[in-house]
Formats: C-alpha cells, structure tokens, sequence
C-alpha cells in the first residue's frame, strides 16, 4: 500500500496545485494590465517550469528513500514490440498534428480565422504572442511532457491501481488531470481529460512513458505555434 508521504504527493498533485493555478497563477495572467502582460506570461511559464520540476523531484525522492523500480514509475529502458508499437502511434499523430497546424497557419480564409481566434479567445492571456514568449512557452511545453506524464500517468496510475483495477485507474487519473485544468474551463477540462485518456492509453500499450511524454510535449508546442502564428497577426493587425 501507498506511504504517508505518497498520499501527501497527490494531494499536492491533484488539488493544491489545480486550486493554486485556478485562484491565483491564471487569474494573476487574466488581469495583468497590458503593458505588463508580456512579462506577466514569462513569469508564468518559468513559475509552471520550476514548480513542475520540483513535484518530479519530489516524486523522484521518494522512489529512492523507498527503493521503488523505475519501471513503476514508466520509466524502464525502452524495449520490446510494445514500445515500439507506442513509438509508431505517436510519431503518426505528431506527424498528423504539425502538418495539420502547419495547414491551419497557412489559411487565409476569414472565416477559419476567425474561427481559430474565437477557440483562443479564453486562453489569450496565457498564450505566446511574441518570440521572446514563444521561445519560453517552448521551454513550458518541454517540461509539461516530461513532468506532467511523470506525476499525472507514471505516478498518480502506479498509486490508484494499487487501491483499484488498472483500467479504473486510468480513466480516474485522466479525469484528475482535467480538473488539473480546471482554469480553462469546462471545455478545457473535458478536452485535456480526453488528452489525458489517449496518452494513458499509450502508455499502457508501450509499456513506458517514452512515447506519451514526446507526443504531450509536441501537441502542447505545436498549439503554442498555432497560436503564435494567429496572434501574432491579429497584434499586427491592429498596428495597420
């Protein structure tokens, strides 16, 4: 059965740091007067890379003190068909997804546009506008790959199947990694839970997180491109 210290690592994980982000890290963005709204986002990219980094370590060193297999906490070498199953599974969607934003960046089509903008409307303030916040939100996506599939699939799945079923134990820490979320509303938690249920999935099936952290990492960078490119223009749009 889980330890003390465990239970103390996912009521960090599943509710201190959601309420934290929910009632002071994205209001902080929400209401960040425009001249400060550029610094106000490398702030809190480099705010989510610190914190994100220091629950991995936390996670880390419990593994040693308790002298757990990093196996369990899908971080086993490489290897088997499964693994590589994963591997293809992954690469096909990344492929899919960059040629698809690379399509969608391209579009000139006023009503795509406006479409896009409408979906990136609630997230604005969060999003990368200039190269400078690209280049951190870059460095953001990066460690959302690694650290969240290390808390959310390697550590929080090990946890809950050791009180339920596999099975059970992955939808429940997709739902908790949702309400994770929770900022970007209710559309946002019901699309990341998906999100989080086909990475737990691949996870399972490739029999490590190799495969779920790349895919987390490029779909998350690949949004920040997309928009970038749509912000980017509707900044210059407004200059003209």
């Amino acid at each position: 059965m889980p330890y003390v210290l465990d239970h103390v690592l996912v009521v960090m994980i599943t509710i201190l740091l959601p309420l934290h982000d929910l009632l002071f890290w994205f209001p902080r963005l929400l209401h960040a007067p425009p001249h400060e709204a550029g610094r106000a986002r490398i702030h809190a990219y480099t705010e989510s890379t610190w914190v994100e980094w220091s629950m991995v370590a936390a996670t880390a060193a419990l593994w040693l003190h308790y002298q757990r297999g990093w196996g369990d906490l899908g971080l086993a070498a490489p290897h088997g068909w499964r693994f590589w199953l994963g591997a293809g599974i992954a690469s096909a969607f990344v492929v899919f997804i960059t040629i698809q934003r690379r399509a969608v960046s391209r579009e000139d089509d006023p009503e795509v546009i406006a479409s896009v903008r409408r979906q990136l409307q609630g997230l604005q303030p969060l999003l990368p506008h200039t190269s400078r916040e690209m280049f951190h939100f870059g460095i953001v996506s990066v460690t959302a790959g690694i650290c969240e599939e290390i808390l959310y699939r390697g550590f929080l799945i090990w946890y809950l199947a050791l009180l339920i079923p596999l099975a059970p134990a992955v939808v429940v820490s997709s739902l908790l990694f949702g309400f994770a979320h929770a900022y970007q509303g209710t559309k946002g938690v019901l699309q990341t839970g998906l999100v989080g249920l086909g990475l737990g999935i691949l996870y399972v099936l490739s029999g490590s997180l190799w495969a779920p952290m790349a895919v987390h990492a490029l779909v998350d960078l690949n949004s920040g491109l997309l928009a970038y490119n749509f912000l980017q223009r509707a900044d210059d749009e407004t200059w003209t």
